[in-house]
């Protein structure tokens, strides 16, 4: 049985203007309680993110909280599964990534955001992932294959 990605996307991804500063993400995550936000360009397309851990460390590189998110974040290579990929999929690109959140892109149109925190709350993919690495069989559902 595969778990697609569609299935644990818990709210809509919340975005951020690249001309948007440091303070102005700090607010936003606060008032949400989220730790990513997606930086947009003018035309609202996704070019990339900015996490608590991203602010952090600029602020400990003596950053003024005046700073363009896209100086701080990670813009460019933005790590995306589709809706339709499986969670295995997605939970294995954290993993090679080193990351804990994966923007969830339809095409062009920007989905959601999904947290590692997403992924092991569900009881039954966490169940699944240990028997897949006990068979070894997780490249199998991670490549969609039933």
């Amino acid at each position: 049985m595969s778990f697609t990605v569609d299935k644990i996307i818990r709210r809509e991804s919340l975005t951020i203007n690249g001309n948007a500063s440091i303070k102005d993400a700090i607010n936003t995550m606060s008032r949400e309680n989220v730790g990513l936000l997606v930086i947009v360009n003018d035309a609202g397309k996704p070019i990339g993110v900015v996490s608590e851990r991203d602010i952090i460390r600029a602020l400990a590189r003596g950053k003024d909280l005046n700073t363009k998110v896209t100086e701080v974040g990670v813009v460019g290579k933005l790590v995306t599964v589709s809706p339709r990929d499986s969670i295995y999929k997605a939970a294995s690109l954290m993993n090679d990534h080193k990351i804990r959140h994966l923007v969830v892109m339809d095409g062009d149109k920007l989905r959601g955001v999904i947290s590692i925190r997403d992924i092991i709350s569900e009881e039954r993919v966490v169940s699944r992932l240990a028997e897949l690495a006990e068979t070894k069989t997780i490249d199998t559902e991670i490549s969609g294959a039933d």
